[in-house]
């Protein structure tokens, strides 16, 4: 099953910054562990790995800017 690693809860008019990516893809990552963190004018926040899995695809890079509601990868349990 293919799990997407997304901001909870995001507000799509408000834009975030990728200030730090801790993997790449094929990692295998548990839940909970923090993938990357990103920064909005509130707050710094890690965005955690969804389930236990590998790391499939990340569609954002460090300092890169998007909507929070932007589609940052996906952990596939496979």
């Amino acid at each position: 099953m293919r799990h997407e690693i997304k901001v909870a809860d995001a507000d799509p008019a408000e834009e975030v910054e990728v200030v730090q990516i801790n993997v790449k893809a094929g990692d295998a990552v548990k839940a909970g562990d923090a993938l990357m963190e990103i920064a909005s004018d509130k707050a710094n926040m890690d965005l955690e790995s969804p389930a236990d899995g590998v790391v499939a695809e990340l569609n954002v890079e460090e300092f890169q800017i998007v909507n929070a509601d932007h589609l940052f990868g996906i952990v596939s349990d496979d």
